[in-house]
């Protein structure tokens, strides 16, 4: 068994950038790609993917200092501190339920693809950390490994499922085809956008804003351009960063602010194209997942599930999740009982947009709404899960920072499928009971969806031929 958990750990350990291009390269020679077109299209899948993180790195470069002179200047001071997806997904992994969760994970995807519960084949095996995640929590809770694992199979099935039924809309609003996103942190948001957006739709007035990508250039004309609309945001997050700091003479804080302008004018430009090479190399898996469907399983449609990162090259997802950056600090310093302070993980707001503006159509203000309730909900989970995420690092071996008590991640912890599986698991038969009913339920719902679209898809095909 240990040359089995030794190798899990190895693969793991070569991050997303190798880990997704070598299960591509298998992925297309299982497919009977050619070795080298295969090969391309894996490293591709890599480029795309280490394009994609260096935009995310050089955004945060320029964030991280404006974050602390933004808290510096509003003296916020509060205890739990914010530690960032990357040190959630150690801390996911460095746990027994992390290393168990990905030949689980792989296990579930296979019968749910085989009884047709699914249409995602999901090759971000690396991403499986989110659902491991949940585990480490409810480990740290219960020492009960069974229910640990429980909970995370249960988050893994109700992602897979809303991959499945998000993504049409990704396809059409992201620019995604043949493409899911059965990301844990992502995928969770879906149901609060699914209701809150309908919610505005029933508020006179409210219903009647719209403004997605195309409205901003009609508004707005050159100024609604991405290339504009990054440096008139980046100049804005700037002056809040370094207008106010008494300190600093005004030449520094123009060029620091114009820093800011420029280089989100450069990272909306860039985003888009990164994510377009890591879709160069999805495509000949991606076709000939469709070849070998109508050859052996009459048509059926797979999906091919990635990293949410492939969608944030979204004009719309890129403008969102920058403004919520200060906003989410704000939201800190004035919402009573809160104790997190986020810091290192407001990048990752970039990872939490795209399903919401594919559920909204790519709509800017109702992205913009229900991304703010969530940031609000998400400080007062990562406040209240703060103490069981500190115990699960020190299981995990993780270095605590100095002078810090309590940590959590902004960008993970405070997300709420954790949150709701952990609440269930201080009764573990509530927890089996509610889990294997909610994941009955969906499998169900998702099987006759998957079914009803293949007979439309038939009957299209039919009429075509006629």
């Amino acid at each position: 068994m240990k040359p089995v958990v030794d190798f899990i750990e190895y693969i793991v350990d070569l991050g997303p950038t190798v880990m997704i291009p070598i299960i591509f390269l298998i992925f297309g020679l299982c497919l009977k790609v050619p070795f080298a077109k295969a090969l391309r299209g894996g490293l591709m899948v890599g480029i795309g993917f280490i394009g994609l993180n260096a935009t995310v790195t050089i955004l945060t470069s320029v964030m991280n200092p404006a974050v602390k002179e933004i808290i510096r200047t509003m003296h916020i001071n509060l205890s739990v501190i914010d530690v960032g997806w990357p040190s959630a997904s150690a801390i996911a992994y460095g746990s027994v339920v992390g290393v168990t969760m990905i030949p689980l994970g792989i296990a579930i995807n296979v019968v749910m693809l085989m009884t047709k519960t699914t249409q995602t084949i999901d090759v971000d095996i690396w991403d499986f950390w989110h659902f491991a995640f949940a585990g480490s929590l409810i480990y740290a809770l219960t020492n009960d490994m069974l229910l640990s694992l429980f909970s995370a199979s249960v988050i893994m099935i109700v992602i897979m499922v809303t991959a499945d039924r998000t993504a049409p809309l990704s396809e059409k609003y992201l620019g995604l085809p043949g493409i899911s996103i059965p990301h844990g942190y992502a995928g969770s948001f879906v149901p609060f956008a699914v209701v809150l957006n309908w919610i505005m739709d029933k508020i006179p007035g409210v219903n009647k804003i719209h403004l997605d990508a195309k409205d901003f250039n009609k508004k707005f004309g050159n100024w609604g351009e991405p290339t504009l609309l990054g440096f008139e945001i980046g100049v804005l997050v700037g002056f809040l960063a370094y207008g106010f700091v008494p300190s600093m003479d005004w030449p520094t804080k123009i060029g620091k602010i114009l820093l800011m302008g420029v280089t989100l004018s450069a990272i909306m430009i860039i985003t888009p194209k990164m994510a377009a090479l890591l879709l160069q190399g999805v495509v000949p898996v991606s076709n000939n997942i469709q070849k070998l469907t109508q050859k052996h399983f009459g048509g059926r449609k797979f999906y091919i599930g990635m990293d949410t990162a492939v969608g944030i090259g979204n004009p719309v997802v890129l403008a969102c999740a920058t403004l919520m950056i200060p906003l989410s600090l704000v939201f800190a310093f004035i919402l009573p009982g809160n104790k997190f302070l986020p810091t290192i993980g407001l990048v990752g707001f970039v990872f939490m947009f795209p399903l919401i503006v594919s559920v909204v159509h790519g709509d800017f203000f109702r992205s913009f709404i229900i991304g703010a309730i969530n940031v609000i909900l998400g400080l007062y989970i990562g406040t209240q899960l703060s103490p069981f995420f500190t115990k699960a690092a020190r299981a995990a071996h993780f270095a605590i920072p100095k002078n810090s008590t309590l940590i959590g991640s902004i960008d993970y912890e405070s997300n709420p499928y954790p949150w709701i599986m952990f609440q269930l698991a201080h009764n573990k038969w509530i927890c089996y009971i509610v889990g294997i009913v909610i994941c009955l339920i969906l499998l169900y719902w998702n099987r006759r969806c998957i079914i009803r679209d293949e007979k439309k898809a038939e009957a299209a095909k039919a009429a075509k031929e006629a």
